[in-house]
């Protein structure tokens, strides 16, 4: 019996990322195939980039240990579209992006941006609809 799994997920156009074969004592064969779920290009980190490029801000910035607003809004930003387009992350692994902050600074720091998108506070809105227009014009250009 032959399974053809490639087919019926539409990925049949991609490489495989490993294949193996084994075979039994009775001569039974089986060929394991994974293929990628997700582009290789697809990383929180090349996110993050671009989160900050359109914001004209410097990727450094996340690193930063200060509270002025710019920079404290696009750790807000970065922090919630990782959350929404990258669920597997942990919060400890998010914060780790923002200079090696605390898991409970990212829980707050997602809480504040959804608060701030609530009340709809216009210069938070106008940097969400910017940021959000270049991450899925980004996600669109890797898919």
């Amino acid at each position: 019996m032959y399974y053809s799994t490639a087919s019926q997920t539409g990925m049949t156009h991609q490489l495989p990322l490993h294949s193996i074969q084994a075979t039994d004592s009775m001569g039974m064969g089986v060929t394991v195939v994974q293929y990628p779920t997700e582009q290789v290009n697809m990383t929180p980190q090349r996110m993050l980039h671009v989160i900050a490029l359109a914001l004209d801000m410097s990727p450094e910035c996340y690193k930063m240990k200060t509270r002025v607003r710019n920079i404290v809004e696009l750790r807000f930003l970065g922090g919630l579209l990782l959350r929404q387009y990258f669920p597997a992350l942990t919060l400890c692994q998010i914060a780790a992006y923002f200079g090696g902050q605390d898991h409970s600074s990212v829980i707050n720091a997602i809480s504040r941006a959804h608060n701030l998108l609530y009340v709809g506070d216009a210069q938070f809105l106008k940097k969400y609809t910017t940021v959000l227009k270049s991450v899925n014009s980004w996600l669109k250009r890797e898919a």
